[in-house]
């Protein structure tokens, strides 16, 4: 892009830059420039030293302040070669400086050089912090910077070098190092190529953001030198920076179109005064560094849309995995449902006469209540007032009697809604003891006057589970439990078993540590007086359709249920021997959750 360039001088230098393909385009001031960047952003600035609205200084200032375009390189088209001017300008953000009245080819060159590509992104480098810039410089006795600047410095003797370790001794030649470290970069001095480790090595070049090659050293071959190093820059996509120097008067068009086909970033000769060659270094560094920085940013962004992308994939497996869950609980809810609804099945007939006492007991009672109201109205009418408050005595013990067994349907009702629920999949705080009062009240037809239950719940009465862990469990063993007593007692023609000669069923829970590891488990046990379940049978009473009961007196689903819920809960199920009551006895175990970890939960 050209800003605030006259005419001619464009016309001049777009002839130039034509050849190369490059696609320009022309600001007439500052102002022009910036409200461009909407649109596309240059990826390089031409421009004079004072543009119509603000200087080049306060152009390039503008730019470094804004992360979109501190990276823009700038060329500065002075018209005369100033060497103060000069470098200030550059030590004010811009890249190149260069005089109009200087060759062209010159700086086509040093725009190429601004836009050459040093290959794709390197790879993303975690913890970097601060360092202060590394400058190389790869001269030896007998070159140009050597004893540069001039007379102004003596070269070191023999002696001296030997005495320092093959180095210059601090304030001797080669002067720029000293200068560059006062200048508060970390200056190396490198007096054999040969010696030089571009893969790491005691020099550290390889980390180097600048190297300056002396072309002038008779000791090797520079310009062979930077085609090696340029070569490696792009093998291993480093950025580091070269500026070469050669004899004054050395600077011809041939020399400078030889050295940049080299890969050379910049060229100077032993006549540039001390000051402007540190600022250029400075200028090779500056750029390095924001390329350096550049590249990091782009680095972490790709960085931080490869791990937006490992989180996005791992909500989907997520979200997959709570998917299946799902289907698993509703699959598991269908089955304890299942088996449910065949509990209810095989109770119905002693649910029924549940029903049926109360029922007939309020229909009797209907009568009686209706003949006591007509015969106190009666007593109304004849003003016999102690017959009328006999009657209605009589029918209000009666109804109160029908609610006696009204009471008793409701409750009926309410255990059977509550069994009937198909919440069963979901955790949730259970009250252990309501919920296992509710299956007793179900069972209670199937236990009669023949059979005692006894329950000794000594566990906290709240528990994190399925409900199905009592509407399921505990009442597919004790149903169980209730049918072994009575085919125990059906072969011995009424004789009584178990502890004091009565049918029993004890219903115990309690807190144990769990053996091996930390934590407790919440465990329930189930004893009977029946006759136990026999060994070899001990395992398969939980596989699926098998049961011991007659043809057409069983589904076979309980226990295979019973032990499903309470593999959902991380827990076990064992049979042995009850030493209390002889028959079969029953222990369910799952992990107990301390108080602190369900609060807030729901109770079910």
């Amino acid at each position: 892009m050209f800003a605030g360039v006259d005419a001619a001088l464009e016309t001049r230098l777009g002839e130039v830059l034509a050849q190369t393909g490059l696609k320009l385009r022309s600001s007439v001031d500052g102002r022009s420039v910036f409200a461009g960047f909407d649109e596309e952003l240059p990826d390089l600035l031409l421009v004079p030293e004072r543009l119509p609205d603000m200087t080049a200084v306060q152009l390039c200032q503008h730019l470094r302040l804004n992360a979109a375009t501190r990276g823009i390189p700038v060329v500065v088209l002075m018209q005369a070669g100033h060497e103060g001017h000069e470098r200030e300008v550059l030590e004010r953000g811009a890249d190149v400086c260069f005089c109009v009245t200087d060759d062209p080819a010159f700086l086509l060159f040093r725009i190429r050089t601004l836009l050459r590509e040093y290959g794709a992104d390197s790879a993303e480098r975690e913890g970097v912090v601060f360092r202060q810039p590394m400058v190389a410089v790869v001269t030896a006795v007998g070159g140009a910077l050597w004893t540069w600047p001039g007379e102004s410095a003596e070269p070191a003797s023999a002696a001296s070098l030997q005495s320092n370790g093959g180095l210059p001794a601090m304030g001797a030649a080669p002067a720029l190092v000293e200068m560059l470290r006062r200048n508060g970069q970390e200056a190396t001095l490198v007096d054999d190529p040969e010696r030089l480790e571009l893969t790491g090595g005691n020099t550290g070049c390889a980390q180097a953001d600048c190297m300056v090659v002396d072309l002038a050293c008779p000791a090797f071959d520079g310009l062979a030198l930077v085609r090696t190093i340029a070569a490696f820059r792009r093998r291993t996509r480093q950025c580091t920076r070269i500026l070469g120097m050669v004899e004054r008067g050395q600077l011809s068009s041939l020399k400078v179109r030889q050295v940049f086909e080299a890969g050379i970033d910049d060229l100077v000769d032993t006549d540039i005064s001390p000051d402007l060659l540190v600022a250029r270094i400075a200028t090779l560094v500056r750029r390095k560094s924001l390329q350096d920085e550049v590249r990091r940013e782009e680095a972490h962004i790709e960085s931080a849309r490869a791990r937006m992308a490992l989180a996005d994939a791992l909500r989907r497996v997520n979200e997959d995995l709570a998917a299946a869950n799902r289907k698993l609980i509703d699959a598991q809810a269908k089955l304890v449902q299942s088996a449910k609804m065949a509990s209810l099945g095989e109770l119905a007939a002693g649910i029924a006469h549940e029903f049926n006492n109360p029922l007939a007991f309020v229909l009797a009672h209907e009568n009686t209540v209706k003949r006591s109201m007509e015969q106190a109205l009666q007593a109304v009418r004849e003003a016999d007032t102690a017959a009328a408050e006999m009657a209605l005595s009589k029918g209000s013990e009666r109804l109160a009697s029908s609610l006696v067994g009204l009471s008793r349907l409701r409750e009926l009702v309410a255990s059977l809604r509550r069994f009937s629920r198909l919440e069963e999949g979901e955790f949730r705080r259970l009250d252990v003891p309501e919920t296992m009062a509710m299956v007793l009240t179900l069972l209670a037809p199937k236990f009669g006057q023949e059979i005692d239950v006894t329950c000794d719940l000594a566990a906290p009465p709240e528990l994190v589970c399925q409900a199905a862990l009592v509407n399921q469990v505990v009442m597919n063993i004790v149903s169980n439990a209730a049918d072994a007593i009575e085919e125990k007692r059906e072969r011995s023609f009424g004789g009584g078993s178990g502890a004091g000669g009565r049918n029993r069923i004890l219903i115990q829970s309690m807190l144990e540590r769990r053996e091996g590891e930390g934590g407790m488990d919440y465990v329930v046990r189930v004893s009977d007086s029946g006759p136990g379940v026999p060994p070899d049978l001990q395992e398969r009473v939980f596989e699926p359709f098998f049961t011991t009961k007659p043809v057409g007196s069983g589904t076979g689903l309980g226990l295979a249920t019973a032990y499903g819920v309470v593999q959902a809960h991380g827990g076990s199920i064992v049979i042995t021997r009850s030493e209390v009551l002889g028959g079969a006895c029953f222990t369910i175990r799952v992990p107990y959750r301390a108080a602190e970890e369900r609060r807030g939960e729901y109770v079910a």
